[in-house]
This record gives C-alpha cells, sequence and structure tokens, in this order.
C-alpha cells in the first residue's frame, strides 16, 4: 500500500515535469490547476528569466519590455514582471524609454503598472520620477503615486501624485504640488 502510493507521487512529479518542459518547449499554457487523482492537485505559474514582453495592436508596437524575471499568474490573469527596461511607443512616433524594479501588465490587455524608482523618458524631451506608475493605453493616460518628480522643457513639477499624458502635455498634480520654472533634467 505504502510503495503504491509513493509510485503514484512519483507519477504524478513526472507528469508535472513532463507538462512543464512540453509548456516551455511548445510555447503552450501551463494548466492553472491540475488533479492528479488521490488527492494530489498541483497549481502552476510558470516563471521565465530574462524575457522580453512586448504588446501590438493591428500589428502596430504599443510597448515592449525586456525583464530579469516575468511569472505568468494564470489565477489573477497577470504578469509579475521583475527588472523591467522598456519603451512605450506613442502614436506620433516619439517613445517613452523606461525603468522600474518591478511591475504588473495585464495578460489580455495593454495596460501596466510599474513600482519602485520608476523612471520614465520621453524621447522628444521630458521625464517622470516616481514610487509607482500605472499605465492606461487606449487614453495614453500616465497616474503616478508617491516622489513624483516630472520634468518638460524648462519647467519643473513635483507632487504626491500626478496624473498626465504620455506627452506630459496636461497635467494634473495632487498633494504637496509645485510647479516652478527650471530645474535639471538629469537630477535622479
Amino acid at each position: 500500500m505504502k510503495n503504491k502510493k509513493a509510485l503514484i507521487a512519483i507519477g504524478s512529479s513526472i507528469l508535472i515535469a513532463g507538462v512543464i518542459i512540453a509548456w516551455l518547449m511548445f510555447g503552450g499554457s501551463a494548466p492553472v490547476n491540475v488533479n492528479m487523482g488521490d488527492g494530489v492537485s498541483a497549481q502552476f505559474n510558470a516563471s521565465l528569466k530574462n524575457s522580453v514582453i512586448k504588446r501590438e495592436k493591428d500589428g502596430k508596437m504599443l510597448w515592449e519590455f525586456t525583464v530579469g524575471e516575468v511569472i505568468n499568474d494564470k489565477t489573477k490573469n497577470q504578469a509579475i514582471l521583475k527588472d523591467v527596461k522598456g519603451k512605450v511607443y506613442r502614436n506620433d512616433g516619439s517613445y517613452l524609454d523606461i525603468t522600474a524594479e518591478k511591475g504588473s501588465a495585464v495578460l489580455d490587455g495593454n495596460n501596466f503598472a510599474l513600482e519602485g524608482k520608476v523612471q520614465a523618458v520621453l524621447s522628444s524631451g521630458g521625464k517622470l520620477l516616481a514610487d509607482k506608475v500605472s499605465w492606461q493605453q487606449d487614453k495614453e493616460i500616465i497616474t503616478a503615486t508617491g516622489h513624483v518628480k516630472l520634468y518638460k522643457d524648462e519647467w519643473f513639477a513635483s507632487a504626491d501624485k500626478a496624473t498626465t499624458t504620455s506627452a506630459f502635455k496636461k497635467l494634473k498634480l495632487t498633494g504637496n504640488a509645485k510647479v516652478e520654472k527650471g530645474g535639471d533634467i538629469h537630477d535622479k
């Protein structure tokens, strides 16, 4: 009886390992829950190191990130990102260079959130620094919270929260807000 349970456990482990290897080799989706019988079940969250994730719409690149690690969390329908570096492409052809310690992206959407020393630099001029930034792609809205600093042309703004467009053209500041002419865009 004990040997039968041990063999079932070993067989289950081999089957789980086979599913993961097949998923990694053939690019399919990992199952969220697998019922192996006899009360044995497993839940998978695939993790990949040094990966590139990107979103396109109608053949046009929306954003592309190189990440140190991405965890595909099927139960929450999101990708958990670590060590993020990438670009967000704008309709006018310019782009935002972005870096952050971590973040998340909805698996079936184009929106994402980044946090931990977030820095976004607009290719046509402008810079945003914050603790956390979320991106609403369809409206090109950026919401930044925590030690927010924005630089655009000769202007500098800081606040606890800022909402702006990806072009940094419209800006709404909340909490300890300050706007002044001057400021060094190279501040970190």
